[in-house]
């Protein structure tokens, strides 16, 4: 019940400072943010938004405003402002439809498309993980039960067997075509009786050109059929538009997207050969760059730009190997703020890194990143010194994890390769202990408040107000 009243009241103070429901032009959400394209983006009150209790930052992404909640809470206030749409009668406004493709609404439209699919991606991963501890720590007990562990099997591989019809489905459905015919242009680029074809003396090939041959080809059919609905007499539209759509749309695919993905998926796999797998030390110093550095991506929200490498990178080695190492950034700030918690005085400051620091460790760094290492400063970069060791140290194990993305902490223990856990744990306890050192190393300001010198009672009441806005200004 409190929780249901705290969603509620996070959702009706998110849209009062963004310039109310009408203002709201479109609304989705990630793992930990509620995210809003404005109608009129001058009528937002930054400060006041960043200062609603449970809001712990705010990221203004170019097309898009991200509201940072929290892990799950996210989904809970995008549902109750979803419902506030009906209860207003309000439709969301399709605004966006029409505004210039940019890099940032790239992106953004990346995460909407990838996002909706990570609650199937880490169910079925943890079902995976935890048939391969069974059978690291049990063998004999998989070996007499094979069939109950062939069945878990069949469970956590499953998402991966509809992964591109949904990733057809809502490439469709974010471009405000028919997400039928999204997952049908996906099946078509998946389907194993390509490989009994032969056209103009090139073999067919079943998923070539893998996840971004299925983004490629589901824009161009979306992009299409919006195209030749708008020429098409509403009459034959039901008849002639997917008709002809899913026929130009294959010739597309088949002889010229899919080609140009799979050229693209040759290019990563050597780049990623090179740069990560390789056995030179540059292997590793990449590695450490790519760990200390993608707080700054965390920071903007650009993170979710990666999905899609991430899932290429899967398909083409059977383990991702770039995941890992850029979760070591939210170690090393974990090591940074345990620091900090050990030494300030601040009781405030002290809280929220109480409440923070178990979901950061669990993978969940938004709440870390906002309310204690941007405030501060000095305890960014210690986490980005962090993450750069714990990155150079996952790169040189090699570490990879059997599902595209997810959470990045130690609930990726169960997701990583076989025989790899020994060797991940060493890098996250090397972020962390980079991060501490180096939070020790570069130290950190207490709080204005802290510092004054003033009676208990005027501790007491001034307190609040400095440190608050300390935790949720990350300037």
């Amino acid at each position: 019940m409190r929780s249901t009243i705290r969603n509620s009241y996070l959702a009706d103070s998110i849209i009062e400072q963004v310039g109310g429901i009408k203002n709201i032009a479109t609304l989705t959400h990630c793992m930990t943010r509620v995210r809003v394209v404005l109608v009129n983006r001058s009528l937002i009150r930054m400060e006041a938004l960043r200062g609603v209790d449970g809001v712990k930052g705010v990221v203004d992404a170019g097309e898009q405003y991200q509201v940072v909640v929290g892990m799950g809470t996210a989904a809970k206030v995008t549902g109750v402002m979803n419902k506030r749409f009906t209860m207003s009668g309000t439709p969301q406004a399709e605004s966006q439809q029409d505004t210039p493709m940019t890099v940032r609404k790239a992106l953004n439209t990346l995460a909407a498309i990838f996002v909706p699919t990570i609650p199937a991606l880490i169910g079925c991963g943890l079902v995976l993980g935890m048939v391969n501890m069974f059978t690291l720590m049990s063998p004999d007990l998989v070996k007499a039960n094979p069939d109950i562990f062939n069945l878990f099997s069949v469970v956590g591989k499953a998402v991966f067997a509809v992964l591109s019809i949904m990733i057809g489905m809502n490439t469709a459905k974010e471009l405000k075509a028919s997400p039928a015919i999204g997952a049908v242009m996906a099946a078509i680029l998946a389907s194993p009786a390509l490989a009994n074809i032969e056209l103009f003396g090139n073999n067919l090939v079943p998923g070539g050109g893998g996840i971004f041959a299925v983004l490629l080809v589901c824009v161009f059919s979306s992009k299409f059929e919006l195209w030749f609905r708008g020429h098409c007499k509403e009459s034959l539209d039901l008849i002639f538009t997917p008709t002809v759509t899913i026929i130009v749309s294959s010739a597309m695919a088949l002889f010229i997207l899919q080609p140009i993905a799979h050229a693209v998926n040759v290019w990563l796999g050597n780049v990623l050969s090179v740069a990560l797998l390789g056995e030179s030390a540059g292997s590793v110093v990449v590695g450490g760059f790519l760990g200390g550095g993608f707080l700054f991506l965390l920071l903007t929200g650009l993170h979710q730009g990666l999905i899609p490498i991430h899932a290429q990178i899967l398909e083409t080695f059977g383990l991702n190997y770039l995941f890992p190492i850029l979760a070591m950034g939210g170690m090393g700030q974990v090591g940074a703020a345990a620091f900090v918690y050990f030494k300030t005085k601040n009781a405030q400051l002290n809280k929220t890194i109480t409440g923070a620091l178990p979901v950061g460790i669990l993978g969940v760094g938004e709440p870390l990143l906002f309310g204690v290492s941007l405030p501060l400063g000095k305890t960014f970069v210690a986490g980005c010194i962090g993450g750069f060791a714990g990155g150079a140290v996952m790169a040189a194990f090699k570490v990879g994890i059997i599902i595209p993305f997810g959470t990045a902490g130690l609930s990726l223990i169960p997701l990583v390769g076989e025989g790899q856990i020994i060797s991940f744990m060493v890098a996250v306890l090397s972020a962390w202990g980079v991060g501490f050192i180096a939070s020790m190393a570069l130290g950190f300001t207490e709080p204005v408040a802290v510092q004054q010198s003033v009676t208990t009672k005027e501790a007491t009441e001034q307190k609040s107000p400095v440190v608050g806005a300390m935790m949720t200004d990350p300037k």
